[in-house]
Order: structure tokens, then C-alpha cells, then sequence
């Protein structure tokens, strides 16, 4: 399912821009040609081209109160398009037509094949000259469509820039620390009892694991308990440095961002979305070592998704 933004409701703009240009910082090319202040607007880059960005504008609020009106009609859009997204890219020097709706919907390349869109209502006569093509599809939808599956997806900045948050929520943590301080009570409390009250702590184990033989076997479930707590104190230490490493890499990355976390006690799965490149295996595996687990990386079909886990294994 996919919300399409009208053709008249978009501002398309092709500019220079230094390579390395974070999301952030696009709204600043179009200060002289943006209407609104920039906190109006959305800005979504459609391509970048030999240090060029195509750069598409829509309302804020608008969109917003279309996606509102979507989920109070239970329709949840997996994509957000803009109409003139749907036509086929325009080789250099082309100009595609599409009539719709009492207007012409054009898109040209130049000779170094940068897109440019123009709406032009047929009241208004013929197109300007370089603008105007012989061969125009006409209908409701083009009858050739651009490669959906290779869209610029622009719902996806909006699910990134609300994916920006903590990888362990404020109940997660307190849930984490009231584990370990209950852990090691519980632990100092059993050491006591074995030390000054074999017959107290020999009935206390015995109540979770059974009637023991020896003091031999309580001994070794003694330790067993013990390990366990240690186990999982290294556990909460590993999820630290990871979470802390993915911490850093995400405020240096404003095109990802967290769609997922999740933790069953030995591996931590961390659900990714971003529109750029997906950084390579050896990236996570290095993050990986440096907290003593291992890691693997799998994009989805559509490459907007990466699940990366990370295998803590097993503490000696």
C-alpha cells in the first residue's frame, strides 16, 4: 500500500551540493527558493548525481494530516510517493508527457541525465519551448511505470528519524539493574548461609533443586548459581560496550536509525532502516570483538532493512 502526494503539492529542485551532506543539512541549498521556514517542510533527496542532489519539497503538516487520515481509515502506507515519481526516468535530452487531471505532467533529463519535473495546467496553452514532447501517455496511472522496487521510499526518512532512540528504553534499564542488584544479593546471601549455616543454606537449595546427597553435590550447585550470576553480570557488560559502539555509529549516521531491538539472553537482534549503504560485515564484526561476541549482518529483499545480531556466547 502506498500514500501518493499530488503532483501540485511538491517542489522539485536539482542543486549543487558538497559531497558528504548529511539529511540535516539540505533544507540550507534551498534557502533562497523554499517559501516557508525550513521547519514547514520535508526534504527528500531522490538522487545524487556527479555533485548534484535532486531534492523533492512537500508540506509538513500536509503530509502528516494525510497519514492521519490514512490510520483513521485502518490503512497503514508502506511507502510514500510523489505522483510524478510514478513515470519512467527521462534519458538525456528526453521529454516524457503524461496527461492527467487538466494538466501535463513533463519530465526531462538534461544532456548529463539529471531529472527535472514541471506540472503545466492545460490552460495555459502549450508547454514552454524544450519542454514539449510529440509522444504523451494519457490516463489515471501511466501506462509505463518507474521501477517501484527502486523508489526513493519517503516514508522512510520520517521512520528513521523516529527510530533515533535509545536502544534500551528507561523500563528496560531500570528492569536490568533491579536484575543484577537482586542477582548478587541473592548470591551474598547463599555464600553466608554455606559458610555459617550449612543446614540453613542446605535447605534453602534443597527447596529449589531437590533433597542433595552430600555436601559434595551442594557444593557444585552452589557454584553452578554462582556461575550463572557471573554469567550474566558479563552479559550486561557486553550489551553495554555494544549498545554504547551502535550509540556512537548511529550519531554519526542520520540516514539509519533503530527499528527493532531484541534480546534472548545470548543474542542481541538489532533491526536497522536506512536509505544509503549498508555498512560492510567486517563494521559489526569489529564492534562485535571489541565486547568478546561475534557478529552477522542480513539486508532485507528491499535493502531498506538490515538485522544485525550479535552472538555474546558462551562465558567460560
Amino acid at each position: 500500500m502506498a500514500l501518493l502526494i499530488p503532483a501540485m503539492h511538491c517542489s522539485h529542485f536539482q542543486v549543487a551540493a558538497p559531497p558528504g551532506l548529511k539529511r540535516h543539512e539540505w533544507p540550507l541549498l534551498l534557502e533562497d527558493q523554499l517559501q516557508q521556514p525550513p521547519e514547514q517542510v520535508q526534504v527528500h533527496c531522490l538522487a545524487r548525481s556527479a555533485g548534484h542532489l535532486q531534492l523533492l519539497v512537500v508540506n509538513k503538516a500536509q503530509v502528516q494530516q494525510w497519514l492521519s487520515e490514512a490510520e483513521q481509515l485502518g490503512i497503514t502506507p508502506e511507502s510514500l510517493w510523489a505522483e510524478l515519481q510514478l513515470m519512467p526516468l527521462a534519458d538525456a535530452g528526453e521529454v516524457r508527457c503524461w496527461v492527467r487531471d487538466d494538466a501535463r505532467y513533463l519530465v526531462r533529463a538534461d544532456e548529463q541525465g539529471r531529472q527535472q519535473w514541471l506540472v503545466w495546467p492545460d490552460a495555459l496553452g502549450e508547454p514552454p519551448e524544450g519542454w514539449r514532447s510529440d509522444a504523451c501517455m494519457h490516463g489515471d496511472w501511466p501506462p509505463q511505470y518507474a521501477d517501484l522496487q527502486r523508489l526513493p521510499n519517503l516514508l522512510q526518512a520520517r521512520q528513521v528519524r523516529r527510530a533515533k532512540t535509545a536502544l534500551f528504553n528507561p523500563v528496560q534499564r531500570r528492569l536490568l539493574a533491579v536484575a543484577a542488584v537482586l542477582g548478587l544479593c541473592w548470591a551474598s546471601l547463599s555464600l553466608v548461609q554455606w559458610l555459617g549455616q550449612v543446614p540453613g543454606w542446605k535447605a534453602e537449595v534443597q527447596a529449589l533443586t531437590g533433597p542433595l546427597a552430600n555436601t559434595r553435590q551442594a557444593s557444585r550447585e552452589l557454584a553452578r548459581l554462582q556461575s550463572e550470576q557471573t554469567d550474566w553480570r558479563v552479559r550486561q557488560e557486553q550489551l553495554v560496550m555494544l549498545e554504547q559502539a551502535i550509540g556512537n555509529w548511529l550519531g554519526s549516521q542520520q540516514a539509519w536509525g533503530v527499528s527493532g531491538s531484541y534480546f534472548d539472553g545470548r543474542t542481541w537482534r538489532l533491526v536497522l532502516s536506512g536509505n544509503t549503504t549498508a555498512p560492510a560485515a567486517e563494521h559489526w564484526q569489529s564492534l562485535a570483538k571489541a565486547a568478546g561476541a561475534t557478529a552477522s549482518a542480513e539486508p532485507s529483499e528491499n535493502g531498506a532493512l538490515l538485522t544485525v545480531r550479535f552472538d555474546l556466547g558462551v562465558q567460560p
